[in-house]
């Protein structure tokens, strides 16, 4: 159950790949999230709603945007042209650079579409509104038209280089690129657990993070304590997999749904679509995972150079993220966003 293969054409070298009779004559599709949190509209909104008791990812930054969206799509749009559609998820919120491309080119409005979190939570609307991106990543494969092969990206992701299908989907499934977390892992939640009960944090506190939701999702396919971790990359999944999923193991999609905020409950969609194609044996691991990752927030003036001269230098280098650019400080936030301009506008 845990024998993978390596992808040969996902490291970057050939893109041209070995299955033009199959995956690449397949339709594939982008999904993007993205919130303008600014919004005077949205900030009032979300004050609205009081978080509740073991919710996470409050903060304002996490809703916070420096039109980080038009450097993602038209990224998409330049490096990844065989896409079928690209979908851009909101909430009742239009990106200015999609109002600008629909104006110059009115056949675009076919291929890149707006869906509205009322569309995704069709005959779940008492569930709404929704201020969790991992919350709302689980209703994504509901998208109507979504093509069965669509590659999921937050909108701080970023195509740097031209790619093709097989950088993401083999004739059998995704590729996956992430690392596999060894059974201690799975301690730190009983030892987070335990650190929250010294500190009072009440029984029915759950700790939140991107690995432990993670290590959630495995456990749901039957994982146990080891699992494959996924970092900030974009994300190639299947619409039956999740079907599949929910179909056999009724309210477990729809409780994943329902937390307005981000909640130590919830386990991430993405992880669990990628230990279910693990599991089925139709998964590939890369042997890369193709990404230059940047803490805006954290990382210095020299050290962001040294990340983008590296993104620069490695043709392996097809994605890069950037989490943060909000919180950076102007210096990086103009080398960036330079870098950004340079090399997909």
């Amino acid at each position: 159950m845990e024998q993978t293969r390596t992808a040969a054409g996902a490291a970057g070298g050939d893109h041209s790949g070995p299955f033009e009779g199959g995956v690449v004559s397949q339709p594939i599709d982008a999904v993007l999230t993205w919130v303008d949190g600014e919004d005077p509209a949205h900030v009032a909104k979300r004050s609205t709603y009081d978080p509740g008791f073991g919710a996470a990812g409050v903060e304002a930054t996490r809703f916070a945007s420096r039109d980080e969206i038009r450097f993602s799509l038209m990224a998409l749009l330049k490096f990844a042209p065989w896409l079928r559609r690209i979908h851009i998820v909101t909430d009742g919120q239009t990106p200015n650079v999609v109002q600008e491309l629909w104006a110059s080119d009115p056949s675009l409005r076919e291929r890149v579409k707006i869906v509205d979190h009322t569309v995704i939570y069709r005959g779940h609307e008492a569930l709404l509104p929704i201020f969790s991106g991992r919350t709302i990543e689980t209703a994504l494969y509901r998208i109507p038209d979504l093509a069965e092969r669509y590659i999921y990206l937050n909108d701080d992701f970023f195509l740097i280089r031209p790619v093709q299908p097989t950088d993401f989907f083999t004739d059998t499934g995704p590729i996956l690129r992430g690392h596999w977390m060894t059974r201690a892992y799975g301690l730190v939640p009983m030892l987070q657990l335990a650190v929250g009960r010294l500190k009072r944090r009440g029984k029915n506190w759950q700790p939140v993070g991107f690995k432990l939701q993670q290590l959630r999702a495995a456990r749901l396919v039957g994982w146990g304590l080891r699992f494959f971790s996924i970092g900030h990359t974009p994300h190639p999944l299947r619409r039956s997999t999740f079907q599949r999923f929910e179909a056999a193991h009724p309210g477990v999609i729809e409780a994943n749904m329902a937390p307005r905020f981000r909640h130590g409950s919830q386990f991430n969609p993405a992880s669990l679509a990628n230990h279910l194609e693990l599991a089925a044996g139709t998964a590939t691991v890369a042997a890369s995972d193709n990404t230059v990752y940047f803490r805006a927030d954290v990382d210095k003036p020299q050290r962001v150079r040294e990340k983008t001269a590296e993104a620069e230098a490695r043709e392996d280098a097809l994605f890069i993220c950037v989490n943060s650019l909000d919180q950076a400080s102007a210096e990086v936030q103009a080398d960036i966003l330079c870098f950004l301009r340079r090399r997909i506008l």
